[in-house]
């Protein structure tokens, strides 16, 4: 399975589903990821209570959050070799809208996710 496929997006859904809460962790995010195997894609992931509710393919109608960057950054924080901070400090990731937000508030969420996201990312074709 190839990171980003629909098939790989909703193995994602089903891994994060189980995400533990965070009361008042909320935002819409749009991943914008150039330099992909596909081309370049943006996926939609809506966050509540600290639950991931949905992920899509495609643009979000209004995102609290973009954020951006290449394939190669994506799929070395989702694999864990890196970090989504570390990208966002080095300038890897691109943030626009409520910075805020996703460093600070969805900060436990991202680390979850990459934790829940380990076995898949280990079945995944990068």
């Amino acid at each position: 399975m190839r990171l980003l496929d629909p098939d790989w997006l909703a193995a994602a859904a089903a891994a994060l589903a189980d995400l533990p809460g965070m009361e008042g962790a909320d935002a819409v995010v749009d991943y914008v990821v150039s330099g992909a195997p596909q081309g370049k894609v943006t996926v939609g992931v809506t966050v509540a209570d600290g639950r991931v509710t949905g992920i899509a393919e495609g643009r979000s109608a209004d995102p609290d959050v973009v954020v951006s960057g290449s394939y190669e950054t994506f799929a070395s924080i989702l694999s864990g070799e890196s970090s989504a901070d570390a990208g966002y400090m080095n300038g890897a990731l691109k943030v626009e809208g409520a910075h805020a937000q996703w460093l600070l508030d969805l900060r436990a969420v991202r680390l979850a996710a990459v934790d829940a996201l380990g076995p898949l990312m280990a079945d995944t074709e990068t």
